[in-house]
């Protein structure tokens, strides 16, 4: 005899669905079931992350303005789309991490003229397989560097909570690491042309984020956008430095 039991929360049905808790009334899994749950979830994810990727490239301060201020649905959650980001980033990175990682390390190696041949070629050995491992992790900690400093820069104008601000980085960061795909691409046609085009994209996009996002002065917004990328960039420096420095130490 059939059972009339729900599966999941053990309440007595003979209906499709459970009354109480909306699970399907229990039935062996068939191919048409596995491929139409594939299908409506693609087809569910499409509108959103298409619409998220086009406005943070087209309007990215109106877009984020619109989600804070409680247009959500139409777009992809800031955390998905950020682990989305970094997934497909990381993904082509170690897809093409060797060579990418000799390209970058030898844009130090030329600028170090201390060291003998072969202890330029230990260090970087051992950089090179210190940075592949912890890469994604590295990449994480500039998400509270830039929240911190926009919301310090632009707390008074905004009104934004730290947290409000921390969403608007995770959207603007992740748009960035997508961007690095197509930079990073270049470094095979001309070593260090992909940090001139990551360092352009950044310089441009961020002021055109708050510019939009805070609507300040324009002179103002740029001013403030080129100094926090300028603070990133020492502190993210210092930080890399500080745990080189004590990954070495430890290893050797």
């Amino acid at each position: 005899m059939e059972s009339t039991t729900c599966r999941n929360c053990g309440d007595s049905t003979i209906k499709k669905f459970c009354p109480s808790c909306g699970e399907q009334k229990y039935k062996r899994i068939l191919m048409k079931d596995v491929l139409g749950d594939f299908l409506s979830n693609l087809l569910a994810l499409e509108g959103p992350i298409l619409r998220t990727i086009k406005d943070l490239t087209l309007r990215p301060g109106i877009m984020i303005n619109d989600y804070l201020q409680g247009k959500r649905k139409v777009y992809y959650k800031p955390f998905q789309y950020y682990i989305l980001a970094t997934t497909v980033y990381f993904l082509f990175f170690y897809a093409w991490g060797d060579e990418i990682l000799v390209m970058f390390s030898d844009i130090g190696a030329d600028a170090n003229t201390t060291g003998t041949a072969a202890q330029i070629s230990t260090f970087q050995q051992e950089m090179n397989e210190f940075q592949s491992k912890n890469m994604r992790l590295f990449t994480f900690f500039q998400i509270p560097m830039y929240s911190w400093l926009i919301w310090l820069f632009f707390r008074r104008k905004s009104g934004h909570s730290f947290t409000e601000t921390f969403v608007a980085s995770l959207y603007i960061l992740a748009q960035m690491l997508l961007f690095g795909i197509i930079s990073t691409s270049f470094e095979f046609f001309h070593t260090g042309v992909s940090l001139v085009l990551n360092a352009i994209f950044m310089f441009i996009y961020l002021p055109w984020v708050l510019i939009q996002l805070y609507c300040e002065g324009v002179l103002k917004t740029i001013l403030k956008s080129f100094t926090i990328i300028a603070l990133v960039f020492i502190l993210y420096g210092l930080l890399m430095a500080v745990i080189s420095v004590v990954w070495i130490i430890l290893l050797r």
